[in-house]
């Protein structure tokens, strides 16, 4: 263990900021330095003054969802492996954990247990599913996947007719107040709204039409509702901010946007697999 990254070999420090680099390139340019910082940290909990390289690249190999569950340096917790499906409905879908909030799917930080707030809401139980949505039917993540497909509709909608009559440049960012700054051309604005509403929805469409379903499915359904909502209601606002105007409840707005409805989503296919097991109970009695 050290207490300072300089005190290694200059190889070695030289390695490890190539690793950091690379570990945090991914990360939103907000949490950067954060994220960096916690990973220091974790390096220097692991390497000695005489660590190699070849030690730093043992250490990186060790980052992975067992991250997610200890605290960096300012005990925020922290998970780099790549997001999945599966690891998304396992962490926004999980009513016996009753924390409210538990580690991010991706990156510095927590996220929102739908399940905890369901069971809190006295909507659930903690143990209404033996596994969520491992029960849950096909024809339920068919409906569920036209929430997004009918977000992103809308969104392509709005620029078909609403388009030609937009002005030529839309705000790109929203300040505290939530006016819009930093105008963009009209097509960029809407080819951003779109991919952010398409491409996950596809994604989830894709898993959806290839007849597979548990938590995979669930949880890439649930990203698509969040994405699609989020980009459906900043469509909205970039319409809307073009004057100027402070709309303080605009930013509360986006993340009503990114949480309601993916919540509502996760919630009916928990509900669908609850029915189908009490169904299938019921039919294996004498």
């Amino acid at each position: 263990m050290i207490t300072s990254l300089d005190e290694l070999q200059p190889k070695t420090l030289a390695a490890l900021n190539a690793q950091l680099d690379a570990l945090t390139a991914p990360v939103a340019a907000e949490d950067r330095a954060d994220v960096r910082e916690a990973l220091a940290a974790h390096f220097a909990d692991h390497l000695d003054a005489s660590a190699s390289p070849a030690d730093v690249s043992a250490v990186a190999a060790t980052l992975g969802e067992a991250e997610a569950e200890e605290p960096g340096r300012f005990g925020v917790p922290l998970d780099l492996t790549p997001p999945t499906g599966e690891k998304m409905a396992r962490a926004w879908w999980n009513p016996r954990d009753e924390r409210l909030l538990v580690p991010r799917v991706f990156g510095l930080g927590w996220t929102l247990n739908f399940g905890a707030v369901a069971v809190k809401l006295g909507l659930i139980e903690p143990d209404a599913e033996d596994e969520p949505f491992e029960s849950t039917p096909a024809p339920a993540f068919r409906t569920a996947a036209l929430v997004p497909a009918a977000l992103s509709a809308a969104v392509v909608a709005h620029y078909v007719v609403r388009g030609p009559g937009l002005p030529d440049r839309l705000p790109n960012q929203m300040d505290a107040a939530g006016r819009g700054v930093d105008p963009i051309p009209k097509a960029a604005a809407a080819a951003l709204d779109i991919a952010i509403a398409a491409v996950p929805t596809a994604w989830a469409g894709g898993l959806v039409a290839s007849g597979k379903g548990g938590p995979r499915t669930a949880g890439a359904i649930a990203a698509a509702t969040t994405a699609a909502s989020i980009s459906a209601w900043l469509t909205v606002w970039r319409t809307a901010a073009t004057d100027g105007k402070a709309r303080p409840w605009a930013g509360p707005l986006v993340l009503a946007a990114a949480w309601l409805p993916a919540g509502a989503v996760l919630f009916g296919l928990a509900r669908a697999g609850r029915t189908a097991e009490q169904a299938r109970d019921l039919g294996g009695k004498k």
